[in-house]
């Protein structure tokens, strides 16, 4: 793959140009793709065109780009992700419509919690995750299920590393966060209070894969002062998360993380 002079690759710059799309930026003229990505305008321009025929790209009526539907495509055939979600949302379904507010399922990727299916209601609390957006596992009930279920030397690599705070709840002290996940560990469950957004809280639980490994974690985030209690919560999470995994052995999808 040819290097541009700064020696990153084309594959680092098609890179950047995606990731330059969040949700907060589900648009942008060239220019700003061009700054974002940190890429020449020529060389933006070039690359915005070659992407535009391949559908990765596609031009809104009012001249701003946004992700295309070839993205769409190419994203659907990421087999592991997609049979997990597709396997877990009619459990969610209930679970959701049981809580009434938001229902997650996340996976970890490095340092953060991938979110592959999200559901909401209009008025529910207001909640930074969406689907395929990220958070910081630290901070979020899901992201530290997963981590506790994570090798040691994962966990402890995590513990090392830059530890946002997010409002005055989050945890951010290596130690406190260490004997947090030994409890994780050993219930199986996450209670985050204003973590991330504060009046809000975060339960999650592991969803285990059919060889007993935690693939993912299954959660809800609800109003702290107005939701119908963590334990019973915790008991449809857990029966949402012990179907997922049955239903993913008799489809005999082994999710690998």
């Amino acid at each position: 793959m040819a290097n541009s002079p700064s020696g990153d690759s084309m594959i680092d710059r098609l890179v950047r140009v995606l990731a330059s799309f969040d949700p907060e930026h589900p648009s942008l003229t060239a220019e700003e793709l061009a700054e974002r990505a940190r890429l020449p305008k020529s060389t933006a321009y070039r690359l915005i065109g070659d992407m535009m025929r391949h559908d990765l790209l596609q031009r809104e009526p009012n001249g701003r780009l946004r992700i295309g539907v070839g993205m769409w495509e190419l994203a659907n055939r990421a087999s592991d992700a997609v049979d997990l979600a597709s396997v877990a949302r009619p459990h969610m379904m209930a679970v959701h419509s049981f809580v009434g507010e938001n229902t997650q399922l996340g996976i970890l990727r490095e340092r953060e919690v991938l979110f592959i299916e999200r559901m909401t209601t209009p008025g529910a609390v207001i909640h930074r995750s969406t689907i395929a957006g990220r958070l910081p596992a630290h901070a979020s009930s899901c992201g530290l299920v997963l981590l506790a279920h994570a090798p040691k030397h994962v966990r402890e690599a995590y513990l090392r590393g830059d530890l946002t705070s997010f409002t005055p709840n989050t945890t951010t002290d290596p130690a406190a966060l260490r004997r947090m996940l030994s409890s994780i560990r050993t219930y199986h469950f996450a209670e985050l209070v204003g973590h991330i957004d504060e009046g809000t809280t975060g339960v999650a639980v592991p969803v285990f894969g059919p060889d007993g490994m935690a693939i993912a974690a299954l959660g809800v985030v609800v109003d702290a002062a107005d939701n119908i209690g963590v334990p019973t919560i915790m008991s449809a999470l857990r029966t949402a998360s012990a179907r997922i995994t049955k239903d993913l052995d008799v489809q005999g999808k082994f999710v690998v993380d």
